[in-house]
């Protein structure tokens, strides 16, 4: 799993918005772009590497090495 790196595209958040919360196309594309924009961010401050959609089409994220030691530091 850690290679994965932006496996799920704005066309596909966007389909599974449609699905799972009944948007209408125009406006799940355009919350998708939110999304992935949201996830650029987070990329950028070192929380997450990637993100994807597991066995069950549920959208995961990646957390970063450092967001992992910050977690385990708090368990």
């Amino acid at each position: 799993m850690s290679n994965i790196i932006e496996s799920a595209t704005v066309e596909d958040i966007a389909l599974y918005l449609q699905r799972e919360e009944g948007l209408e196309a125009k406006l799940a594309h355009e919350q998708a772009v939110r999304v992935i924009n949201g996830f650029h961010d987070m990329m950028e401050k070192g929380i997450i590497k990637g993100w994807y959609f597991n066995e069950q089409s549920h959208l995961e994220l990646l957390p970063s090495d450092s967001a992992l030691k910050i977690i385990a530091n708090q368990k």
